[in-house]
């Protein structure tokens, strides 16, 4: 996985212009695993990614290995801060075993 730091795009430079110059998109790139070690770094990553977005948050899953039930959460607990905060999440690059298990964890909690 991405340091924190690659993650989220640094805006400090802009001084008190930051709300004017917030990034339309903002895509994450995490590689590796999402698993239990690596799962509130980047839920922490995704969170500031929603709040500093004024549209979209893009991951980029091509680079992860594999998904455990710890970042499927994580997946899951973003697409619903997305939709709370009128924003789009988009999960791009998915594998297929990946993808079934979001769809069958989403389908479950809002049901």
């Amino acid at each position: 996985m991405q340091p924190l730091m690659d993650l989220i795009p640094n805006f400090s430079h802009l001084g008190n212009s930051v709300e004017e110059k917030r990034p339309r998109t903002v895509v994450l790139r995490p590689n590796g695993c999402l698993d239990s070690v690596s799962s509130p770094t980047f839920t922490k990553a995704l969170e500031q990614a929603l709040e500093l977005t004024t549209d979209t948050v893009v991951i980029d899953l091509l680079w992860v290995d594999f998904v455990e039930a710890e970042g499927i959460s994580c997946l899951i607990a973003g697409l619903k801060l997305a939709s709370a905060l009128g924003k789009n999440l988009s999960l791009r690059f998915m594998d297929v075993t990946t993808q079934a298990a979001v769809e069958a964890a989403y389908n479950r909690q809002c049901v």
